[in-house]
């Protein structure tokens, strides 16, 4: 009896050993720095989510910095210093601690807004979600008023979704929508790099976390950024799981539907990839047929549906979409073969001294990501097949760059947040495998992951600065959405919105109950239902002369907001009193033909007298 006692008690002993707590496996001391860390770390987010209250924000692109406490800081820091003492543990517990960290810092740079803010914060989030509710109101996309829908129904149909089957309600829907996407692109980020290894993963995903300078608010580019990582998973996994490819290659083929008709140009920037992969290797390596064969084998049957698809999709049914997007091309074409001086349309000429600083450290961040991604591509030759796919998805997305430059500053947005995934993942892949990245006898791989680790400091103290310092022109105050419930009233009349932006204003349209996109101002809008813009503050060429015409006394309400004034203030900077000046002349001139008949104090609505 007594040697079946002490067999079974040899057959649990490993078991026991198993199971042991891992805070007794790894020390008191080291125990004590995790709890710590994570302790602060937690603790000081929701302190600063509790305390940082945001509600009207002045012209001025250090304000949500200067709200931030010092709590705040020492709670980021905490985050951060959990990058090395993840080193402190091991296996499962490793992984939870890295999630965890990667999870707070989403929450720290994209997610505290949503807590802090009174409101939704960015303009364009409105109009998606009232293009989702326009989808939802006349119960169906075909031919639906708004084009976007009309064209590219995926992203609207699945925000219609939650409003009306979820039952969440549109407003918390906006505020909270970047908070969660956060973390969902955080998790994902993470999943993908652990498929090169464990050692970088952690650090690659918070590269791109950090990086996210570019707005994850809620439209069908962010919401898209979730079927992007999707395919990309699958991809590399086809790359190096050769027995599941078949089964690989369906799944991606079985998704490309709502894919292509979600977001116009992910689609577009995902088949530049692809191809630019068929080429790259063929160009860099011998044996050239016997690569391109390697190569269509593995992602030929995939980039055939997908071009097939965004082929029938844009010129059967998104053909605005083309023509804008080829508009763009051909500007930016004539513009940079003709010689023609860069002259970025958008671009604030004279920004404010605040403004500026924001604007130079996003282009500095963007550089960073460029060159760095550039410096890798001096190894190419060593490049394994799912190093050359992540190459040709970063030089799809810099090729990009002329178009931005030449034709639609807006484009550089999407040529960084396109070029900084795949170049975090080539990463990744480099720096598991330990790459040769020596040029002669000098080794880049040490410099390079500890570059990659500057990067992720450096981007997450200056993240609140570029990310945010747009919100004065970019959040709506309370007075503002009080008068926009007002105007909504009067939407079997005229209301003209003055304005100097041409998207300013989609807000209303059709959010507030407007079945159709915002409309340009006629020569006489008397009696005509709907709401309209000047046409001259309309477009990418927009003026920002506000000044009263006759086709303005024509309109049955007139609605005007100082909440265009940050807008002045922050693109002239010193040069602003001119356009404010011409605002206020505006509003007298109106005051001839309207009467006042609602006012917030900011936000005042006219009715025209021969209403009366």
């Amino acid at each position: 009896m007594d040697g079946r006692v002490s067999g079974r008690s040899a057959a649990r002993g490993p078991i026991s050993l198993e199971t042991r707590p891992f805070y007794e496996e790894i020390g008191v001391g080291r125990f004590a720095v995790l709890a710590g860390l994570l302790t602060v770390s937690v603790s000081a987010w929701f302190f600063s989510a509790a305390t940082v209250r945001i509600a009207v924000i002045p012209p001025d692109a250090f304000f949500y910095v200067s709200q931030l406490p010092a709590v705040y800081w020492l709670g980021l820091v905490s985050t951060l210093a959990l990058l090395p003492a993840r080193t402190l543990v091991f296996g499962r517990v490793r992984t939870i601690l890295e999630i965890s960290s990667l999870f707070m810092l989403s929450l720290y740079l994209i997610g505290l807004p949503s807590f802090a803010y009174q409101n939704p914060r960015f303009l364009d989030t409105y109009q998606h979600e009232g293009n989702s509710l326009s989808l939802m109101n006349l119960g169906g996309w075909f031919n639906n008023p708004v084009w976007y829908v009309y064209q590219f129904p995926g992203a609207y149909t699945f925000f219609a979704d939650l409003t009306s089957v979820a039952g969440i309600d549109s407003f918390q829907l906006m505020l909270y929508y970047p908070a969660v996407l956060s973390l969902i692109v955080a998790f994902f980020a993470y999943v993908i790099a652990r498929t090169f290894g464990n050692r970088f993963s952690v650090i690659v995903a918070m590269v791109i976390m950090s990086g996210f300078w570019f707005q994850l608010h809620l439209s069908p580019q962010s919401l898209e950024l979730i079927p992007y990582l999707g395919f990309m998973y699958l991809l590399l996994r086809m790359f190096e799981d050769k027995t599941h490819s078949r089964l690989l290659t369906l799944m991606l083929i079985a998704s490309i539907p709502v894919f292509v008709f979600s977001h116009p140009e992910t689609s577009l920037v995902m088949s530049l990839g692809t191809i630019g992969f068929l080429i790259l290797k063929p160009v860099i390596s011998s044996g050239r047929l016997q690569v391109i064969r390697s190569n269509i084998s593995n992602v030929g049957p995939f980039l055939v549906v997908l071009l097939g698809f965004v082929a029938v999709w844009w010129f059967g049914v998104a053909t605005a979409a083309l023509g804008v997007v080829l508009g763009i091309a051909d500007a930016a074409a004539s513009a940079g073969l003709g010689g023609l001086p860069y002259i970025p349309q958008k671009a604030p000429p004279t920004p404010l001294a605040s403004y500026q600083v924001a604007l130079l450290v996003e282009e500095g961040m963007s550089a960073a990501i460029w060159v760095l991604g550039l410096f890798l591509l001096i190894f190419i030759k060593r490049f394994r097949d799912r190093e050359y796919f992540l190459a040709g998805l970063f030089l799809a997305a810099v090729s990009t760059i002329p178009v931005a430059l030449f034709g639609n500053p807006d484009v550089l947005q999407r040529s960084y947040l396109f070029a900084l995934i795949p170049f975090a993942f080539l990463s990744a892949s480099l720096l598991e495998r330990r790459a040769d990245l020596r040029i002669r006898s000098w080794s880049f791989l040490r410099p390079f992951a500890i570059s990659l680790v500057v990067l992720v400091v450096g981007f997450s103290i200056v993240m609140p600065l570029p990310r945010y310092a747009g919100d004065s022109f970019q959040y709506l105050p309370q007075s503002d959405l009080l008068a926009a419930n007002v105007a909504a009233t009067t939407n079997v009349h005229s209301l003209l919105v003055a304005h100097p932006g041409w998207y300013g204003e989609k807000y209303y349209a059709p959010f507030y109950g407007y079945e159709g996109a915002i409309l340009l101002e006629q020569s006489d809008i008397t009696g005509k239902s709907g709401i309209y813009i000047k046409f001259s503050t309309y477009g990418a060429n927009a003026g920002y002369n506000l000044t009263f015409a006759n086709a303005d006394r024509t309109a049955d309400y007139l609605l005007i907001q100082d909440f265009f004034d940050n807008l002045y203030i922050m693109r002239f900077g010193s040069n602003s009193a001119y356009y404010v000046n011409l605002k206020s002349a505006f509003e007298t001139d109106a005051s001839h033909s309207f009467n006042l008949v609602y006012s917030t104090g900011t936000d005042r609505l006219y009715e025209n007298r021969h209403l009366g």
